[in-house]
Formats: C-alpha cells, structure tokens, sequence
C-alpha cells in the first residue's frame, strides 16, 4: 500500500515538473515572437510618419485581430491545431517586422492584415494552453486561483518582450542625432501629426466547419451579453485602447516631438519593466480577498490621473523626467488589470 502511494505521490509530482516545463517553453515561445514586434510597435508613429503608414498599418492589424477572433479562430484553430496556430503567429510577426524595412502603404498594410489574422489564432492556442495547464489536476489548489496565477506570470513574460525588444531600439536609435525641435508648444495634447511630418488538425467538410465557426461566433456574442460578462468587454477596450495609445500617440506627440525618437526605446523600456513587475506581484495576491476589487480601483485611478496629466502638461525638454513617470504609472495600471481580465475570460 505504501509503495503504491510513493508511485502515485511520484507521478504527480512528474507530471507536476512536465507541466511548469510546458508552461515555461510557452512563455519563452511568446517572448521570442513579441521581442521584436514590440520594439517596432512601439516607433510606427516616429519612423513611418508618410501618410501615417505606421500608425495605420497597427490599426488595421488590431482591426484583423478582431474579425479574425470573431469569426476564423475556431475554424483555423480546427483545421490547423494549436500547436501550427502558434507557428503561424511567429511567421505572421515575422513578415511584418521585415515589411518595415520597405515601409510602402501596399507592403505594411498587407502585411499588417497577415500578421493580425495570424496573431489572432496564435493568441487563441496561447490562451487555451496556459487555460489548460493552469488546471492540471496534479495540483489541489483552488482552480480560479491557479488560472489568476498561471496567466499573471505568463502576461508577465509577454511584457517583458517590450524591455528586450525597446532595449534593442534604444541601443540601435541611440546615436541618431538629438531633436532640433524648439517649438514644444505643438508637442503633447496639441501635437498635430502634419506639421511635424514636415520636419494537431482534424478534417471535416468546408459546410460543417463554416457552420460550426458560425455557431462559435454566435456563442461568443451569446457570452458577451451575459450580465456575469458584460463588464469584460469595456474593461478589455479600455486595456487595449491605453497600451495602443502609448505604443502609437504618446511616443510620437510627447516622447519624439520633445526629445527625439532615441529616447523612445529607453522609456518604453521602463514601461515594459513595471508591467512585468506588476504581472508578477498580482499573479501572487490573487488568492487575497478583493484582490480583484483594489486592483481595478487603484488601476482606474492611474489611468483617469495619467491622462488628465497629458490633457494639461506641457512636454519641454527642462522636465523629460515626466515623460519617464507617465509611462511608468500607465504600466502599472496595465499590468495589475490584464491577468484578471484574461483570467476572468
């Protein structure tokens, strides 16, 4: 009987250690698809200002992330599997980091589509993975907690792809010549985007697949009216909108407008270190009672404080260090939300 109980307590604790292996190669995979795409994110709107080819080529890849969640990512993810869905991912965020070497609107802005659809589908088996792993059952602890935890660390390897990926920038961008910009009254709020550009897979029969995406689809929509959901959905928007905003208006109207486009990489760089900070310190106080409650609480605060900030400040050279702390608090915020609200989904 006790020998029984010794190969039981062993088995556990081996599929236990094949578990967090699993878990920690998904987080590097994530790390080495996001290092780059993250550093060139986050200098669209500085470097491919010609037609804001930058900022438009990001739209339209957030834009066909969302048709394609809605729509393809159950039937892709059918047909493919998860594991060719990540795959997939990588090469889509391969081919638009390469795009941006010939910025031209035809290139960036098919590219974008690819990399959005792909990404979209790597997002999904990414989830459904760390969803999975984080309730194994060779653990006993109480499986709200596990999912809060496992995705908290993982959200915190996927903000740290923007510390290695802006570092990179920085390193690259940092001999380019200093700002001669002296007309800051143009940067921040009232930056005008004009003036400054002229300074395992399954088969099935195509009928069948397109009626079980439809009824995935209508499922999904049926989900996100639910009283318990309804909140989701505008407190998703709203993490999303603040990261797009810092990744596109806030690095070119206060961090290239004031001190040039050098500096970018270093300050996002602080960005993505307090939001991999933060991801970790919820992923351990999740267990704690209202938890949930102080975070959004004191994440809301932030964000209402930040931008009310950037609605009256003025960007000048004399107080770069400003440009240092918005970033700095946005990540907080960012970071201390986003593994409950992946969670919750």
């Amino acid at each position: 009987m006790s020998e029984e109980i010794k190969h039981n307590s062993a088995n556990k604790k081996g599929k236990r250690g094949g578990t967090k292996r699993n878990f920690g190669m998904i987080c590097f995979a994530y790390i080495c698809a996001f290092t780059s795409l993250q550093a060139v994110t986050s200098l669209q709107s500085s470097i491919n200002t010609d037609k804001d080819v930058g900022l438009n080529s990001i739209a339209i890849a957030y834009g066909a992330s969302l048709v394609t969640c809605l729509l393809f990512t159950t039937s892709l993810g059918y047909i493919f599997g998860y594991k060719w869905a990540i795959v997939g991912g990588q090469f889509g965020i391969m081919v638009y980091v390469a795009s941006n070497m010939y910025p031209k609107q035809w290139l960036m802005y098919s590219t974008a589509v690819i990399c959005g659809s792909l990404r979209a589908c790597m997002s999904m088996a990414q989830n459904s993975y760390v969803a999975v792993l984080a309730n194994d059952e060779s653990e006993n602890d109480d499986p709200e907690i596990k999912t809060r935890k496992y995705f908290g660390i993982f959200l915190a390897a996927y903000q740290s792809a923007q510390i290695w990926g802006n570092l990179i920038s920085y390193v690259v961008l940092r001999s380019t010549p200093k700002n001669t910009n002296t007309n800051f009254t143009q940067c921040g709020a009232n930056y005008l985007t004009s003036e400054h550009q002229m300074q395992d897979g399954k088969e099935d029969d195509s009928q069948g697949l397109l009626r079980k995406s439809l009824n995935h689809t209508l499922s999904t929509l049926k989900t996100a009216i639910n009283p318990n959901h309804l909140l989701l959905i505008p407190l998703g928007f709203w993490s999303i909108s603040a990261q797009t905003f810092f990744m596109g208006a806030f690095s070119s109207s206060f961090i290239t407008c004031t001190i040039g486009v050098q500096y970018v990489g270093l300050i996002m760089t602080i960005y993505g270190i307090t939001a991999t900070m933060s991801a970790i310190i919820v992923a351990y106080t999740v267990k704690f009672k209202y938890s949930r409650l102080i975070c959004f609480l004191i994440s809301a605060l932030l964000s209402y404080t930040i931008f009310i900030v950037m609605l009256v400040w003025k960007p000048t050279v004399s107080q770069t260090y400003v440009l240092f702390i918005l970033p700095f608090l946005s990540s907080i915020s960012d970071g201390i939300t986003e593994p409950f609200i992946t969670g919750l989904i």
